[in-house]
């Protein structure tokens, strides 16, 4: 018979696994458009601070949920546990057709800039003049990065594995040279874009928390930390540890990634660029600099998408085991392949489609949105279990007023483009009643799947066996 697995993870692993899950595209793509926010350089580098240490207080807060809860799921565990069944419904209903693509749509936006920008790029062009790529190749090209991965997850999930182990590197590779390059130009005296940082500092609440999204979008990937709790060694003491460390390190080098730009670059050329890094090759290391440096965002970004697909995939065939939203055709793996290949299809398709609705900082900002409403209710959903749960054991507790202070802050990411962008609010209010749709699938896949029965047998060409497939047995709160 076998068990949970053995805890293997020692506090190092554990640091280098945290770093790994949070450090994607949006440090690549963020600078420019959070600049444009928060209107000066010194406010900029206060934002990517805050949003750090936002994202260390949700991870802690996760951190005890995740030694609480050890089952497999993250929010959908977690909102099930302290709502009920409705809550993990309409969880995990919102992250796979809304969330997780809108956030792939992100990413895939980032890989299709710079790889254009690589194609069009010619050594006698400015460095600063960058070609602006036609939006409708960006869309074609980021479309075609999500049917590559899918194809190659497709064709078997090692080669999946084999794509995200590759390119996890690239993206460690440019981000540490970055940071190098920031501090060998502040080395030589390039502080003229530090010496009146408050300059121009943006006075309205409302442009923080869209640069805030921004910020948060690179820091995302925290609230998976839980999910190695049960393979580290002795969590009490190496969970907070990893959690720390792990944070300071991503806060240092976005930091530093941010200190490079702005020594490097011109405020003229931050403000307007979607391709920071490579702009940053090219001052530095000429031509050779601006393609090594578009390469590796390009890798990043690839191994960023297949993450998040990965990701979503997982999720649909975890559910559609359970069968609360998804039908059990979709958590079909493959004999050979041992790849979910409808699902993975699925996940494809959302994302290709929400590729089309707008430029990196638009999908960023909903993305951002989005996940922060379930990670408001999420950590109510903690301080609701500590009430449920009073007795059971938890290897470690976050001091209940830290919890507290990331909600009031969460609650304003969540309120503040509802009321701040009278031309968006529809879309951010659109993007809720989707995730309402999951309150009818429960209603009916859960609540009350009998119902759901009678009406599939009295279709036309519908007989019995469709009425009971549609209403496979599910096990509900």
């Amino acid at each position: 018979m076998s068990g949970a697995p053995e805890p293997h993870m020692g506090l190092f692993s554990g640091i280098t696994m945290i770093v790994g899950l949070i450090i994607g595209s949006g440090v690549f793509a963020s600078p420019g458009p959070l600049f444009v926010q928060a209107g000066s350089v010194s406010m900029a580098l206060i934002v990517w601070l805050v949003a750090g240490l936002l994202s260390m207080l949700g991870a802690f807060c996760y951190a005890e949920l995740g030694t609480l809860i050890t089952k497999s799921g993250g929010e959908y565990q977690y909102l099930k546990s302290g709502f009920g069944s409705l809550m993990g419904v309409i969880y995990t209903w919102s992250n796979v057709m809304l969330i997780n693509p809108i956030g792939t749509a992100s990413i895939a936006v980032v890989f299709a800039r710079y790889l254009l920008t690589l194609v069009y790029f010619r050594p006698s062009m400015d460095p600063d003049n960058m070609p602006i790529p036609p939006t409708y190749q960006l869309k074609l090209v980021a479309c075609g990065g999500i049917l590559l991965i899918t194809l190659i997850n497709c064709v078997s999930q090692r080669s999946g594995n084999m794509v995200q182990n590759v390119f996890t590197m690239a993206k460690l590779l440019a981000i540490a040279i970055i940071v190098v390059i920031g501090l060998v130009w502040l080395g030589k005296g390039h502080v003229e874009n530090f010496e009146h940082g408050f300059k121009d500092s943006s006075t309205k609440p409302l442009e923080y928390g869209t640069a805030m999204y921004l910020a948060l979008f690179a820091y995302n990937g925290w609230n998976n930390l839980n999910y190695a709790t049960g393979e580290l060694k002795n969590p009490r003491r190496n969970l907070p540890l990893a959690i720390t460390i792990s944070c300071i390190v991503v806060i240092a080098c976005y930091e530093l990634a941010n200190v490079a730009y702005f020594a490097v670059l011109p405020i003229s050329v931050v403000r307007t660029s979607e391709t920071v890094a490579m702009q940053l090759g090219l001052r530095t290391m000429g031509a050779f600099g601006g393609y090594f440096m578009a390469a590796m965002v390009v890798c990043s970004t690839f191994g960023a998408m297949n993450g998040n697909m990965w990701a979503a995939s997982r999720l649909i065939v975890a559910n559609a085991e359970e069968g609360t939203v998804f039908p059990k055709g979709l958590g079909h793996i493959h004999a050979t392949r041992q790849s979910p290949v409808r699902a993975w299809i699925l996940v494809a398709i959302m994302s290709m489609l929400l590729t089309l609705p707008g430029d990196f900082t638009y999908l960023a900002s909903i993305y951002a949105f989005l996940l922060w409403i379930f990670y408001f209710l999420t950590v109510v959903a903690l301080l609701v279990l500590r009430r449920k749960m009073a007795d059971s054991p938890r290897p470690f507790k976050i001091w209940w007023p830290l919890a507290c202070l990331f909600l009031i802050v969460a609650g304003y990411l969540v309120v503040a483009p509802l009321i701040g962008t009278a031309s968006d609010a529809g879309v951010y209010v659109g993007c809720v009643v989707a995730c309402l749709i999951g309150v009818p699938i429960w209603y009916f896949r859960v609540r009350n799947p009998q119902l759901l029965s009678r009406i599939v047998s009295r279709l036309p060409f519908c007989g019995r066996r469709a009425a009971a497939n549609a209403t496979a047995p599910i096990v509900a709160n």
